[in-house]
């Protein structure tokens, strides 16, 4: 008989990677095609407030669910749109996004904090306190199973249909795969808004069931770990998958342990992840020769060469 204290971690580790998962495999998606988004917090923060918006003023979750994932595609678009269209610096854009995020997220949601949610996601088994392994598996948030769909959906996509062989073609050379008569914009601006729409559903997830309520910074630095997870998988999307299982294990364990007198600060447990993600890169320089999976033009804007 599995002790319930580890069924509990295990519970409270699958509903933490979770909601790391879905917006890393977002960003991974959008970094295949070359484009760099720094931009994942500010994402989720917007999801997690318009999602939780119009939980309360129209109790329809399946409504909130679409008009939080609409939201964050949309302000992703605006990366797109400065990154792609104009060509301007990635990583600044990203930076911005974030910024702004977190400051119109802290504007929409100032009046709904201390709100309560009349209805929110559910479960999908009447399961409350899961005592197996097996009880923890069905007793899951509809977003998790999501999640399990996506990882193999976007697996799928990456390595068997044109789309995802135009979307890696581009990130890695954009300029043959123009020759080839590919449209690197068209599928950049899509990528990008997709990375939105994934880190609008994580939001969701954040404010409808892992932490049913608003508040200011609620997002808590989780869009920088989801970057560090698409590294840490080498951009694949059952590897990020294993690092958001170890990352989510992380943010479960540390309240456990403080009931057993240990007393582990929150800011190591919140640098830890970039710290492994940081072992990796040097891991993969010495054994592997610096090959670390990722996209050979990300972060670099396409021009077209006059010909």
């Amino acid at each position: 008989m599995i002790d319930i204290q580890l069924v509990g971690l295990l519970n409270a580790t699958l509903q933490a990677a979770t909601l790391l998962f879905i917006a890393a495999l977002g960003e991974l998606i959008t970094e295949k095609s070359g484009i760099l988004n720094l931009g994942v917090e500010g994402m989720i923060s917007i999801g997690a407030v318009t999602g939780f918006m119009t939980a309360i003023n129209t109790q329809n979750i399946l409504l909130s669910v679409l008009v939080g994932i609409l939201s964050s595609s949309v302000f992703a678009s605006i990366h797109a749109l400065v990154t792609v269209v104009l060509k301007q610096d990635q990583t600044v854009s990203g930076l911005i996004l974030t910024i702004l995020g977190l400051a119109v997220s802290a504007l929409l949601g100032k009046n709904y904090v201390g709100k309560k949610l009349v209805t929110k996601l559910e479960n999908i088994s009447s399961i409350n306190e899961p005592s197996n392994i097996f009880e923890v598996l069905i007793s899951q948030n509809i977003i998790f199973y999501i999640a399990v769909v996506l990882m193999i959906l976007t697996s799928y996509v990456l390595k068997n249909t044109m789309f995802g062989r135009r979307l890696e073609a581009v990130g890695e050379d954009s300029k043959s795969s123009d020759s080839m008569g590919l449209k690197i914009a068209k599928t950049q601006f899509i990528a990008t808004c997709v990375g939105g729409a994934f880190a609008g559903l994580s939001g969701v997830y954040l404010t409808l069931s892992y932490v049913p309520y608003w508040t200011d910074n609620m997002t808590s630095g989780r869009g920088w770990i989801a970057l560090a997870l698409v590294i840490f998988g080498g951009w694949k999307p059952y590897r990020t998958a294993l690092g958001a299982l170890l990352f989510g294990f992380l943010e479960a364990l540390v309240p456990r342990l403080q009931t057993y007198g240990f007393e582990l600060s929150p800011y190591i447990v919140k640098i830890t992840p970039y710290i492994i993600t940081i072992l990796v890169l040097i891991i993969l320089t010495v054994y592997k020769g610096g090959i670390t999976g990722a996209p050979k033009n990300i972060g670099v804007p396409f021009f077209r060469e006059n010909r």
